[in-house]
This record gives C-alpha cells, structure tokens and sequence, in this order.
C-alpha cells in the first residue's frame, strides 16, 4: 500500500514478514472496545513503561487494520510473543505518536503556484 503522508504509517517487521502500522480514530476506538477502557486519556506512565500483554495485542491489532483489513484479532495476538513484545511496544508507541501529531498549519495555506497570482 502507498504511505500516506497525512497519515504517516510505522513499519513493524516479526519474523521478517514486514507489517505497516497507521494510527488513526478508528484504531482508538477499535482498541478502547477491545480493552473496555479509554485510551486518549486513560494510558497511564506505568502503561507506557511496563504494559500489559492485552493492551500490547490491542493497540497492535488496532493500528493493524487501518492497512491490513483482514488481519483478525487472534492473527495480531499470536504476533506478539515475550521475546518481541518490547519491540512491537516500541513501534506501537511510535505509530500512536505519529498518528497523534498536529499536522502543519502552514500546508493547509499553500499556494497553488499553478494559479495566477497576478
């Protein structure tokens, strides 16, 4: 799939099968369903420093479907072992980091330079 530089995606490899990871609305609301617990305003320091292994699958899994409809929850569960689970934290976290940043307010004025300015 093409990246979206709106929506900029975090690349995962596990096992040398490569995974695109996209942040987006329907991701936090998937994982919030998923974890019965709000996550915009819910992760604690202690989520982000030592995480459980169920909010490790579900932000996976949530930030795997934007790219990759078809992967199931079961599917992004057995991806996330003890050996890697820091690993899929790390681009986890960087994947909601990115998908969280404001977007620059100076493209949304661009000019046009095909438009006559004249």
């Amino acid at each position: 799939m093409t990246p979206n530089p709106v929506k900029p995606s975090t690349e995962l490899t596990i096992n040398k099968v490569k995974f695109s990871l996209l942040f987006d609305f329907e991701a936090i609301a998937t994982a919030e369903s998923l974890l019965d617990r709000p996550l915009l305003t819910g992760l604690r320091s202690r989520d982000f420093n030592s995480p459980t292994i169920n909010l490790v699958r579900a932000m996976l899994f949530a930030s795997l479907l934007p790219l990759n409809p078809e992967t199931t929850y079961r599917e992004a569960s057995a991806l996330v072992t003890r050996v890697n689970l820091k690993d899929v934290w790390a681009k986890v976290l960087a994947c909601w980091s990115a998908g969280m940043a404001e977007p620059d307010s100076d493209d949304d004025d661009a000019v046009d330079p095909k438009t006559d300015q004249s």
